[in-house]
């Protein structure tokens, strides 16, 4: 039973009571009452009652409790979740994405504000990816809330993202074989430019391609990870400067293999293989090797009209005629275009690119598969050429479709049943060729099968199994 104390100096009486578990809990009341805190006393303690018959669903009690808790603290515990999985500036920016939608608490996530928020966004001429990864971190954060019990269920599982490739403001484009061949030559002896000499520029273009690995993974790429002097060369990429946290482990070419062995020397194991710039002048410095090595190709047009109609041409531009744009990430996408040109399968590609779904690949790549269709549609040409076989031989549809069956003898009620053939006393004007009901009903399932191959009628009215 529940008793009501007041504590020396206290002005209010403090409730002592037992909860469901059994756990001794102490509570003020609230009120300098004794009347009062009584019947507060035994309100609780009538509470407890009811939550240890579960007629009151403690679990649900303790959900509400969080939901009006203030954001923020449930955003710290967010925060100490992905700790383990995600790098600290992945996680302020996910925070502060969610913060943005204004919620002050659990329960005031809804997807009617949420929609609401992303047309908002879209009214003000965001792009549909910006959209989409605003509305992917507060997706995330509702989705750990349901899985740690603090939501009972998840209020935004019907709020769905643009799509990314209906508004891309950013399209990549990939380098040519030519293209490549003038970028690698003219950047081999060019100068340096942001703290990389030309070699070392060159060999890390011709890693970014082969291996398909992205800047900040190769940035981390250091001299222990790479094997070079293995039958088939690779390099790895360590889990923790990757973008899906899994060691990466790409193949590269005997002769790339060569050139990084003797350019990296005798650097320490952990010493960076690359001396790449910051962030945001990888992409520039791309771009002005691509620029130099387009001079150097247009130099090598002495006739004026022809020199003009190169210079119309998007040769080694780093903006196409159709708005597609190179950055050093377009190695990244020349590198699963070559692939494709070269025969690779789809799976394959999505292996060596690192997509966790292979839609992801699809959706990049697909429509560089070329003639895809037109090859699906040749591989049924043999079942064609199979059907004139039959008519240049003279065997009948009949006999192929019993022989193909395996039923050329058939045993019904123990008695061996020949091969039905056409009834020559049916109307002639019929075109369907009518055969003995006893014979096919003797055959069973084979015979039944036949009938449905050659009659049409019947074929409407009694549908295969």
């Amino acid at each position: 039973m529940a008793s009501i104390y007041k504590r020396d100096g206290s002005r209010n009486y403090f409730i002592q009571w037992f909860d469901h578990n059994g756990k001794r809990r102490r509570k003020s009341s609230g009120t300098s009452d004794k009347q009062a805190a009584q019947r507060i006393a035994n309100k609780w303690e009538s509470d407890v009652a009811l939550r240890r018959e579960r007629v009151i669903d403690p679990a649900i009690e303790d959900q509400d409790k969080i939901a009006s808790m203030p954001l923020s603290k449930l955003l710290d515990a967010y925060g100490s979740a992905m700790a383990s999985k995600s790098k600290q500036g992945h996680i302020d920016d996910t925070r502060i994405a969610i913060e943005k939608f204004g919620f002050e608490t659990l329960k005031h996530i809804t997807a009617d504000k949420v929609n609401t928020y992303a047309a908002d966004l879209r009214k003000a001429g965001r792009a549909a990816r910006t959209i989409a990864s605003h509305l992917q971190s507060i997706k995330g954060f509702t989705r750990w809330a349901v899985k740690n019990g603090k939501l009972a269920s998840d209020p935004l599982a019907t709020v769905s993202k643009p799509s990314v490739e209906d508004d891309r403001r950013l399209v990549r484009r990939f380098l040519s074989h030519d293209e490549w061949q003038w970028l690698d030559s003219t950047t081999r002896s060019s100068p340096e430019r942001y703290g990389m000499a030309g070699m070392a520029r060159a060999l890390l273009y011709s890693t970014a391609i082969q291996t398909g690995l992205r800047s900040s993974e190769l940035r981390s790429l250091t001299r222990g990870k790479l094997n070079l002097t293995d039958a088939v060369p690779f390099v790895v990429a360590k889990p923790g400067g990757t973008k899906n946290k899994k060691l990466a482990r790409q193949y590269v070419l005997p002769e790339l293999a060569m050139e990084l062995q003797h350019f990296v020397g005798r650097k320490l194991a952990g010493a960076t293989v690359f001396p790449m710039p910051k962030e945001h002048d990888v992409a520039d410095m791309l771009r002005a090797d691509m620029a130099a090595a387009r001079l150097a190709w247009l130099n090598t047009f002495q006739e004026p009209q022809e020199r003009i109609e190169r210079d119309a041409s998007d040769f080694l531009r780093s903006v196409d005629s159709e708005g597609e744009r190179l950055d050093f990430h377009s190695l990244r996408h020349t590198c699963a275009s070559w692939l494709i040109q070269r025969g690779a399968d789809v799976k394959t590609v999505q292996t060596i690119m690192r997509h966790s779904d292979i839609r992801l690949t699809v959706d990049r790549y697909g429509h560089l598969f070329p003639g895809s269709e037109a090859a699906a549609i040749e591989r049924i040409r043999g079942m064609f050429n199979q059907r004139s076989e039959l008519r240049k031989t003279g065997t009948s549809t009949l006999e192929h479709l019993w022989q193909q069956s395996g039923c050329d003898s058939v045993r019904a009620r123990g008695e061996t049943v020949p091969l039905a053939t056409p009834n020559h006393h049916q109307d002639t004007n019929e075109k369907t060729p009518r055969f003995p009901e006893t014979t096919v009903e003797k055959a069973g399932v084979c015979g039944e099968r036949l009938r449905w191959e050659l009659n049409p009628r019947w074929r409407i009215c009694n549908p295969l199994p």
